[in-house]
């Protein structure tokens, strides 16, 4: 599977499916992007949506380019999505497909 490429000019969702036993639209999620290679830490976390992708797959998704948390117009390179989800009794924490912003 080839990397996904978005431009640095681009602001728009970054969705990554989200697989879960329960109805997870009723849980809080957040997102981070951060370079490849790099862990996220409890500051890097934003708010983040549930919506249904066009295969009908949960998905966690967050506005990602200039104006955003997530501006990488001066930092392009390869990025990595993740996601964390907070249940009751269990904090996922999820790493998306990597993407390159170019």
């Amino acid at each position: 599977m080839a990397i996904e490429t978005w431009p640095r000019e681009t602001c728009e969702y970054l969705s990554v499916v989200v697989e879960g036993d329960s109805n997870l639209d009723s849980l809080p999620v957040q997102m981070t992007v951060l370079a490849y290679g790099i862990r996220p830490t409890d500051a890097d976390w934003e708010t983040a949506e549930w919506d249904v992708d066009d295969d009908g797959a949960t998905v966690a998704k967050i506005k990602m380019g200039p104006g955003t948390p997530f501006d990488f117009s001066v930092t392009p390179g390869p990025k990595v999505p993740w996601v964390k989800v907070t249940a009751s009794e269990e904090v996922p924490v999820l790493e998306g497909e990597p993407i390159r912003v170019t």
